[in-house]
Formats: structure tokens, sequence, C-alpha cells
């Protein structure tokens, strides 16, 4: 059953779709994972959300860097300590075994650029730090009037990219990082305050745009600044054997390459695209999750709805579009995972059916959304900026369409 895309790799007029045996893997990772943690809810004191905001809101410079750390996961929405150290140190541990040539490095960290992951890390800490600690926006929390701020859009947008895009480079790392620092937040904030409340969508949506808006006014300033160029990324001597194209086809028809896919897609939104690190991520949700449910997504517990639409999310979308992935080596399957499928289950509520079908319809149309606008963007943009587009398209769409669905 997971080899029969190889039986048609003869057939012009066929395009191969993933193992069907690792899609239901997918769904049974996704539907355990989500009995399993509601099984065991738990109201800990492990960093209770709502006391981290009041503790910011009062000075607390210590919940300030709590603050720091829970933003490194607040794009796969969970926003945990546990979780975001846990994405780094899986960042961290693909990195070295893709350096050692490791035969258990998985796909190459940074798609294929495995010696600038500390680059990449480096710009979210820089760019973040800046943003939280230098210009201090953490202190509209002053006041409680806001529960939650979008400090995070820096750790996954303008710095990251730029650096993929540019090299490894101090010029590029601190230029990129000092204007994604400053410049994120505030427009995040106006999204967040003025646009999307009159649209009455998801807040997501507000959050992605900013991502695009800086992604293309950050990505046209460094063009024009004469210190920021281009620079080689080094390569790293590969033990890896270079398949045709039948064989590559066969090895990917493996159940257990269309897992190890989705679990990399946990793991895009920072640009690491490792599954070991999207693996490392989840358990470290989940581990969370059981210290005390009311620390990540907000507080508003539903971390298990929101990990069961986003194996659905990315696993339909890896098996429709394998393809894609045969052609480039990589496709847009993460946009569900990071936007419609959480996005869809804060909206309408943590059930089944819920994150079924905003993740299944996220899958369904998140990749060639972010392939068609890929497509229009010059070189000097990042791709990403796609990519981010598509996710409020998305979830604007998916939203709208269970909305009108009687049963919600």
């Amino acid at each position: 059953m997971a080899n029969v895309s190889a039986a048609k790799v003869n057939d012009k007029n066929s395009k191969p779709i993933g193992s069907l045996v690792g899609f239901m893997y997918t769904l049974i990772i996704g539907f355990g994972l989500y009995f399993l943690l509601n099984s065991f809810e738990n109201v800990g004191n492990w960093f209770p959300y709502n006391t981290v905001i009041e503790k910011i809101g009062e000075g607390s410079l210590f919940y300030k860097f709590i603050w720091f750390i829970m933003n490194f996961t607040e794009a796969q929405f969970y926003a945990g300590v546990l979780a975001s150290i846990s994405i780094i140190l899986g960042g961290f541990v693909a990195w070295r075994l893709s350096l050692n040539k490791s035969r258990f490095a998985g796909f190459e960290i940074c798609y294929g650029s495995a010696t600038m992951w500390p680059w990449v890390l480096a710009s979210q800490v820089i760019s973040l730090g800046i943003a939280i600690f230098i210009l201090n926006y953490t202190s509209y929390f002053t006041g409680g009037e806001y529960t939650w701020l979008p400090t995070f859009i820096t750790v996954v947008g303008v710095p990251p990219s730029m650096m993929l895009l540019y090299g490894p480079s101090y010029s590029a790392l601190f230029t990129s990082s000092i204007l994604g620092g400053t410049l994120s937040f505030p427009i995040a904030f106006w999204m967040m305050t003025k646009v999307t409340p009159v649209f009455e969508v998801p807040g997501v949506v507000g959050n992605v745009l900013t991502m695009a808006l800086t992604g293309i006014i950050i990505g046209q300033i460094c063009k024009v600044l004469p210190w920021v160029k281009k620079v080689p990324v080094r390569a790293i001597d590969s033990k890896k054997v270079e398949l045709s194209k039948e064989e590559q086809l066969k090895q990917m028809s493996k159940p257990s390459w269309l897992v190890r896919r989705v679990l990399a897609d946990f793991s895009e939104a920072q640009f690491y695209g490792n599954e070991i690190a999207g693996l490392f991520v989840i358990l470290g949700v989940c581990i969370e999750w059981l210290i005390n449910s009311g620390h990540g997504a907000n507080g508003a517990g539903v971390i298990p709805a929101i990990i069961l639409s986003q194996f659905i999310g990315a696993g339909v979308g890896i098996l429709l579009y394998f393809n894609k992935y045969l052609e480039n080596g990589w496709y847009a399957t993460y946009v569900p995972v990071v936007s419609v499928g959480p996005a869809c289950v804060l909206m309408f509520g943590g059930t089944i059916p819920v994150a079924v079908i905003a993740g299944a319809l996220g899958g369904i149309i998140g990749g060639p959304v972010a392939e068609y606008i890929a497509s229009k963007l010059p070189d000097h943009i990042h791709g990403t900026v796609a990519n981010v587009t598509s996710m409020a398209i998305s979830t604007v769409a998916v939203s709208l369409v269970i909305k009108a669905l009687p049963w919600f």
C-alpha cells in the first residue's frame, strides 16, 4: 500500500501521492495524543498564563524573560516555556547530527543549510530581545487592558528569513534583527487593535499579514543597503548518495517518510524544518500540558485539539502534494499547522469536528495558495512572505466555511 506511488512512476498522466499507511499512522498519533492529553488535564503551578501576564504588568524582569522564552513557540499556538526550550534543544541536536553527517540527522535543518542554524537562532534571540527588553513592547501589559501581545512575530518572521536569504553575515544579522525587532510589533499591534476586530477575523490573520508586510518592507530596505550583501553558505560534505527519481520515489513512498515529514512541519515556522526539532517540541508541549494545562495556548485549555488539527493539516497536505516534494524537495504543507487549524480551534472550540475540518481544509488549500504567491515574488523577497500570506487567506476562507456550517 505504501508503494502504490512507485507503481505509477511511469504513468505520465498520474501524480503520485504519499503513503496512505503513513497518513493513517499520522491520524493515529494525532487522535492518540488528543485523547491521551484530554484524559490527563491538570491545573498546576507551572507558570499559569494569567500569572505570567500579571507579573509582567507589575514590572517583573524574571517573568518578562519567561515571556521571551514562551514566544519561541507562539507560532505553533503553544507559547510554552518547556515547548520553546524543547524546540531550541531539538534544533541544536539536529544541527549537530547534520554537521557530524549522522544517518539519524533526518531532513537537513534550515533547508539544506545546516551551518546556518546558529545564525538563524541568533537572529531570533537578538530581534526578540530588542522587542522585549530594549524597546519594552511588553509594557502594554501594564494596566491589564491587554492579555496578549504579538511580540513573537520577529522569531518566525523577517530576521531568520533574511539570514537564509543573505547567508552568514554579521551585517545581515544585525540589520535584519534591528529592523525586525523594531518594526514587527508596532505593525502587528495595529493589526490586532484596528484591523482584525473590524473584519472579525481570527487574530492570527493580523500576525501573518504583519510578517508579509515586514518581509516586503525590510526585504526592500536590505536590497538597497550597501553593507548587506549575499554571502555563500558553507555546505556540508554529506555522505548521502545521489538517488535516481525511481529510487527517490521508492524511499519517499515509505510510511516512515510521510510521518517524518509531518513531524518536520512542526518546526517549519522557526525555519528549522527538521523532524527531530518537531518531535522535541511535540514532546515538550505534551509534558507541559501534563504539568499545567493552564499554561500553553494562552491558558485556553485547547492544546489537545490544536495538536490534532496540526497532525491532520500536515498529513493531508503531504499526502495530496507528495509530488511537489518529489519534484522540488519541499512544499508549504506547514501552512495549516501554524495558522488555520489552531486558529479555528481557538475560534470555534477544542472539539474533534473543528480540528478535523479546519485541519483538512487547511491542508488542501494552504500549500497551493502559497505556491501561487511564491511564483510572483522577486528574488530579494524571501518565500516565507508567500507562505504567511497563504496563512492569512486560508484562515479567513476556512473560518468562513466553518462559520457557515449549521452545526457550529
